[in-house]
C-alpha cells in the first residue's frame, strides 16, 4: 500500500490512507485536511471527490500549522503528478 492522498496526492503520509479491507486509518491529510475513516463517511469516492473540489475552490491551501508544506511546495504540481 502507498501513503498517498486520494483527495490531493499528497505522498508523504504517515501511513496508508486505507487498510487492505478498506478501513480508514483516521490521520488526517497534512495538506488537504481530509481525515480518513472519518471525513469519507457515507460514501468514500464521492467524499473525497466533494472535499478535492472544495479545497482547489477555497486556494489550495496547506491545512497542517504543526506539519509545515514541504520546501518548495506546489499544489498544482501535486494535483498534477502522477504517483507510479
Amino acid at each position: 500500500m502507498e501513503n498517498i492522498c486520494p483527495v490531493c496526492n499528497y505522498n508523504k503520509l504517515f501511513e496508508p490512507p486505507y487498510d487492505s479491507d478498506g478501513y480508514g486509518s483516521d490521520e488526517i491529510c497534512p495538506c488537504c485536511g481530509f481525515q480518513f475513516g472519518c471525513d469519507d463517511y457515507p460514501d468514500k469516492m464521492e467524499s473525497q471527490r466533494r472535499w478535492r473540489e472544495e479545497w482547489i475552490k477555497k486556494g489550495c491551501i496547506w491545512f497542517s500549522k504543526g506539519r509545515p508544506a514541504p520546501y518548495q511546495w506546489n499544489a498544482k504540481e501535486q494535483l498534477n503528478k502522477k504517483n507510479d
